[in-house]
């Protein structure tokens, strides 16, 4: 039987370079080409003065960049991979950054890589990749580094500063203070106020704080004392009752399977052309609805204002009056259904043959509703709802006394129908009848293969299901991240594998690589022939010497 001839610890007689081992279309080369073309001297000049040399900012970026490229987002594992990857060995210069250096890197650097990213989607833009044709807008829910157990309330994060105060102040725990109180009392006849206090800190959060505390040495103590001033900070500025002492700035949302944990509101805008994020943040806030002017906000930073009638959709979740105005007053040509036509085009509702608002039509330059037998439906007063944060305005109806069809209109037997509005109602209707026609259908539809289809790719292929780093600046660094990792995946894929990026791909790209590449050649191909002569010069030496 015939085998392909191994070379089993066979050494180079001329170490390769690093980049012939790895393939020409290999999306590390895109990587690399592109992270090196971006203007890095402002971050760069806070590495100026005293201490020991620093990795380089791009060195670090690129390798955040393709850890999260391949899925490896842990610092550990690019870390690693510095070491025996090619791959990684190639876009780090063979240097060798340490896991916490990495670490540090994508938590203090969230500046450079929003930096890098407007960057990127700028370059998409003159690659003809960016349009603004149609810009879709989305949010989703991903998990924080905390579990749903650590949460501390305000009455348990008092416990445990008295807790502390009391360990600072005499290192007393808190059996001891109880002998010292009660001496030897049975702990049966101890007052009930007492016994509840202690028995509720030895089972709660707060008793593993205490404990931990007491048991760390000076740099736990200082770091837990960090911890619980962050929480105490953020119980104030948020106004809530509770918070993760894990993670204090996430917050308490449902997700898509109904289940409630510690998560943060990732949102993105992306270019329906080719599918490239043109936006992207991530929130506290559990709705949407008030996300969409600042990913509009953040749109126009990077491209200054959007064309006249760009198209923007977006889900119900940011359906509102507020946002609607907006759209209209910057002439932007909105697609957002209502929550009830939005279970309507999901399957979920059906014809319930009621008369509900939408069977009413508006008029607006009387200002009132008319019901489907024609009677009018008039202002009759506002009022503030403070659960919705929003003013209300009533419209009565005039004659439902006498109307045969009262039952389909309102279930109140003596009350007239009554109708809200939460805003420009005139809009609001146009938005709706917009939305119901076959064209607004088919343009919003657009939506679920750009927009979705970039979470699909986020949390399936780059497996960002939930957050490696805490706080919202670590959050906001990792998500932006995954957005560069998947804006390089689609030009990578969108304008093939060999091409260039630079003004002249040809001359910048294929053609640089390959002529070096064959310089290269060249040179160890006339090094090798010296070696052979003189080596063939020196064995004949021997031999006639030996003889």
């Amino acid at each position: 039987m015939a085998f392909i001839s191994r070379l089993r610890n066979q050494d180079w007689l001329f170490p390769p370079s690093i980049a012939d081992l790895i393939e020409e279309d290999h999306i590390c080369r895109l990587v690399d080409e592109v992270v090196e073309g971006i203007d890095l001297k402002s971050i760069e000049e806070r590495y100026d003065g005293p201490g020991s040399p620093a990795y380089h900012p791009k060195v670090m970026m690129k390798l955040l960049i393709h850890g999260t490229i391949d899925g490896s987002r842990s610092s550990r594992k690019i870390s690693k991979a510095t070491k025996e990857n090619v791959v990684y060995m190639y876009l780090s210069d063979r240097s060798k950054p340490d896991f916490r250096t990495i670490c540090r890197f994508r938590k203090d650097n969230l500046e450079t890589i929003k930096l890098v990213f407007a960057e990127i989607i700028k370059l998409a833009r003159e690659m003809g990749m960016v349009k603004l044709g149609h810009l879709s807008i989305d949010g989703s829910k991903i998990k924080a580094s905390a579990s749903n157990f650590s949460v501390l309330s305000k009455e348990e994060l008092d416990e445990i500063n008295e807790a502390i105060d009391l360990e600072l102040r005499g290192g007393i725990e808190i059996d001891d203070l109880e002998d010292e109180i009660y001496g030897d009392t049975d702990p049966d006849k101890l007052p009930e106020p007492f016994k509840d206090l202690k028995e509720k800190i030895r089972k709660d959060k707060a008793a593993k704080i205490i404990d931990r505390y007491k048991k760390g040495d000076q740099k736990e103590k200082k770091r837990i004392e960090e911890q619980l001033d962050r929480v105490q900070n953020e119980l104030e500025a948020s106004g809530k009752d509770f918070l993760s002492f894990t993670d204090p700035e996430s917050r308490f949302m449902p997700n898509k399977k109904h289940f409630t944990e510690f998560s943060y509101n990732p949102q993105v805008t992306v270019d329906a052309e080719h599918g490239i994020v043109v936006a992207e943040d991530v929130v506290q806030n559990v709705r949407d609805v008030d996300q969409l002017k600042p990913q509009i906000g953040r749109t126009e930073e990077v491209f200054g204002k959007l064309p006249k009638n760009t198209i923007v959709s977006a889900d119900n979740d940011y359906h509102s009056a507020e946002n609607i105005d907006f759209l209209k007053e910057h002439e932007l040509d909105g697609y957002i259904p209502h929550d009830k036509l939005a279970s309507k085009m999901k399957g979920k509702t059906k014809e319930s043959g009621r008369f509900d608002k939408d069977k009413f039509k508006y008029n607006a330059e009387t200002d009132e509703f008319n019901c489907p037998n024609g009677e009018p439906v008039k202002f009759s007063f506002e009022y503030f709802d403070k659960q919705k944060g929003k003013q209300v305005m009533v419209y009565r109806g005039v004659g439902c006394a006498q109307c045969p069809d009262k039952k389909l209109c309102t279930k109140s037997k003596r009350k007239p129908k009554l109708i809200k509005s939460y805003g420009n109602e005139a809009n609001m209707r146009e938005m709706a009848e917009k939305m119901e026609s076959p064209e607004g259908l088919e343009v919003y539809r657009v939506r679920a293969r750009t927009v979705e289809r970039v979470f699909g790719h986020i949390k399936q292929n780059i497996g960002l299901r939930e957050f490696l780093t805490r706080g919202l600046s670590g959050v906001r660094a990792e998500f932006s991240l995954a957005c560069i990792a998947h804006n390089l995946k689609r030009i990578w894929k969108t304008k093939g594998q060999n091409e260039g990026i630079g003004a002249n791909p040809t001359k910048d790209g294929r053609f640089g690589r390959a002529f070096l590449k064959c310089l290269g050649g060249m040179i160890k191909r006339v090094w090798a022939n010296f070696l052979c002569s003189l080596c063939g010069s020196l064995r004949r030496k021997v031999i006639i010497e030996y003889y």
